[in-house]
């Protein structure tokens, strides 16, 4: 029952996530952007912190069972008119 403790964010613009500690459990692409369209997902809560991933938004697409977890925040960067579900606990 530990998905029952999920949150999720709708971002489109540079951001914090999450300011603590954290997993990122999936990120879903709800709107498609133009090409070139990515979020980079940091680990801190600031725009210079160390990248961990990205997922690029040039399509609708769900990925789960990332499972990433992020010691200093969870920093969203985005690129582009795309439009991102963060889900994470």
């Amino acid at each position: 029952m530990v998905e029952l403790n999920h949150n999720v964010a709708n971002v489109n613009s540079d951001g914090v996530v999450k300011g603590a500690h954290g997993v990122i459990v999936g990120v879903k692409v709800t709107k498609a952007g133009k090409s070139g369209s990515k979020i980079e997902l940091k680990n801190g809560i600031v725009t210079g912190a160390a990248v961990e991933f990205t997922v690029y938004g040039e399509a609708v697409q769900d990925l789960g069972n990332i499972n990433r977890r992020f010691e200093a925040g969870i920093y969203a960067d985005i690129t582009g008119n795309a439009e991102y579900l963060i889900i994470f606990k």
